[in-house]
């Protein structure tokens, strides 16, 4: 069986196709995916409480395991607080409640860890994609450093989101990782340039849109250290907002006829050394 891994890969039962999600994948020939839980406003959950985090964190989890079990999908799960939701949080908590509430979500994590093994990453946390009032920025600097430390002390990769990836923002990172001593082996840059190279050169690793054109520029870089993913977001009411749950087994293919050898090292060698789990197809 050939292997396609698809490191970023959302579902939502709430509002989206849900647990379908994963018939879909594993029929387009999908074999193993890291699904990082959505925002608690995907799951239609209006506040930021230790339950409506646990609410959301449990459901995520739940539906991680049906799909891998029901498919004979290599299946993890990655949690966290996404930056944008901790942007809303800033409007109604204030700072104050806002680091009030990611000791609450790194306290959920911690326990999620150790109840399900399936719980293989941090993310997806970071920095918001858009512009926001320097004081939020500061906040929501100091909330992704203190899950970089809860990383550092779970063994844990984190799964990165943040403004496009330039060279730029790429140093920026390198800069941010230097200060809280935090390993860029376990730094996976999600929806990263196919420019593979630039965030190999500072140790972080790409997890790449599974778009044709940036599937053939990442397999044609020379460097075969990146991983890729659709970023499947699972809302009906935005269809086009990213790649279908077939892109990532439609990219092995690609792979395939750039250089057969990367098929495995793309698909499981590399989600391997990152994600410390295995990635070997189910037999």
């Amino acid at each position: 069986m050939r292997p396609a891994t698809d490191v970023h890969l959302h579902f939502n039962p709430v509002k989206g196709v849900g647990y379908k999600v994963f018939d879909r994948f594993a029929r387009a020939g999908g074999t193993g995916f890291v699904s990082p839980v959505l925002t608690l406003r995907s799951y239609r959950i209006k506040g930021f409480s230790r339950e409506d985090f646990e609410r959301a964190f449990r459901m995520h989890l739940e539906g991680v395991r049906f799909g891998a079990w029901e498919h004979a999908l290599r299946g993890y799960a990655s949690l966290g607080w996404h930056p944008a939701e901790v942007v809303k949080a800033y409007e109604k908590l204030g700072p104050d409640g806002v680091m009030e509430t990611v000791e609450t979500v790194c306290s959920l994590i911690e326990e999620f860890a150790s109840e399900y093994d399936e719980v293989v990453a941090i993310g997806e946390v970071g920095h918001p994609h858009f512009r926001v009032a320097p004081e939020i920025k500061k906040l929501c600097h100091r909330v992704f450093v203190r899950f970089l430390e809860l990383a550092k002390d779970l063994d844990m990769p984190v799964i990165y989101h943040g403004p496009a990836a330039s060279k730029k923002h790429y140093m920026r990172l390198k800069e941010y990782l230097e200060r809280a001593r935090f390993d860029p082996e376990r730094f996976v840059r999600h929806r990263a340039s196919p420019d593979v190279r630039l965030a190999r050169s500072i140790g972080v690793w790409p997890s790449v849109p599974a778009s044709r054109s940036d599937v053939r520029e990442a397999a044609e870089s020379g460097c075969d250290e990146f991983m890729l993913e659709s970023d499947f977001l699972d809302d009906p009411r935005r269809p086009n907002a990213a790649l279908p749950v077939r892109a990532v087994p439609k990219a092995a293919r690609i792979l395939r006829m750039v250089d057969p050898d990367l098929v495995h090292k793309v698909m499981v060698e590399n989600p391997e050394r990152v994600f410390g789990v295995e990635f070997e197809p189910v037999l």
